[in-house]
């Protein structure tokens, strides 16, 4: 499974980010289509609750950020 954003219609995303506990920053894209699969430089992470930021864009100019948690499990 992969965590990406979903019901994209007429917004663009700007980035993705998921951080670990510490606030490491652990996943990052630009790409919609693209998504978090669990893993940090191919290593699989430990289970949790990781914090994630996704910035999309609107057709009038401006930009919202929704902030929240994922939880991972195996």
């Amino acid at each position: 499974d992969v965590f990406k954003p979903s019901g994209l219609t007429f917004q663009k995303m700007v980035e993705m980010r998921v951080f670990n506990r510490w606030g490491q920053e652990i996943f990052y894209t630009n790409n919609a289509k693209t998504g978090w699969d669990g893993t940090f430089k191919g290593t699989p992470q430990d289970l949790g609750v990781y914090n994630w930021i996704i910035i999309l864009a609107n057709p009038d100019g401006s930009n919202k950020v929704y902030k929240g948690e994922v939880t991972l499990i195996r």
